[in-house]
């Protein structure tokens, strides 16, 4: 059975949701593998992403206990879920049951149980490093390659690590030893994770690092 995309978007918590789909609306943002502009019987690229938007700060608006405003946060929290479902079906339309490109959606995959049954996740990579780089704005994260990691998935925050929701999707890199991140602010303390992507699904982070970028 060919590998799918999960859509039980309904099982996971609040800050999980907002998770996930921050991650997916990320992890799908200029993907080569599914190139702009979708077509026009699924939500389009900028559609999706103010959903997702419009979600999040109904969501911290909603902590507030205020009855209209959790009712506005389930409103958007379904429509943002029929998105994601929607877009989940073209997805795998387009991957043709191609795993690697599957995992760059930033869906969780699921497979035939009788073949990943008793497969353990992917270990978190070793010797995870954050340096800065040369230039202003720039870090560069080196881990060993893991065996069974064909891809490593990279993750930042300025807020809480210890909080999920906080996280947001950064890039997916093939390579292990010298990753490049640019764009960031200079002065602002970034904490770090890498995950390795491999056939059985993606792995366990590494602990978070925090370093201030030049």
């Amino acid at each position: 059975m060919q590998a799918k995309l999960v859509i039980a978007f309904d099982q996971l918590s609040e800050p999980d949701f907002l998770a996930k789909s921050g991650t997916i609306v990320s992890s799908v943002t200029s993907n080569i593998n599914y190139p702009q502009p979708w077509l026009p019987q699924v939500p389009s690229l900028m559609t999706f992403t103010a959903a997702q938007a419009d979600y999040e700060v109904a969501y911290h608006e909603s902590l507030s206990k205020d009855i209209a405003k959790v009712a506005l946060r389930q409103a958007r929290r379904l429509n943002l879920t029929n998105m994601l479902k929607q877009l989940a079906g073209y997805f795998e339309l387009l991957a043709q049951g191609n795993v690697v490109k599957l995992e760059t959606t930033g869906y969780d995959l699921r497979r035939d149980p009788s073949r990943t049954s008793g497969v353990d996740p992917l270990p978190a990579p070793a010797d995870f490093q954050v340096t800065r780089g040369a230039l202003t704005g720039t870090l560069v994260i080196k881990v060993t390659r893991l065996e069974g990691a064909g891809s490593y998935e990279v993750q930042l925050t300025e807020l809480e690590p210890l909080l999920e929701a906080n996280w947001k999707y950064v890039m997916t890199s093939t390579a292990a030893t010298h990753i490049h991140l640019d764009h960031l602010v200079s002065k602002h303390t970034y904490w770090v994770r890498v995950r390795g992507i491999g056939t059985n699904g993606v792995g366990v982070w590494t602990e978070p690092l925090s370093i201030v970028v030049l």
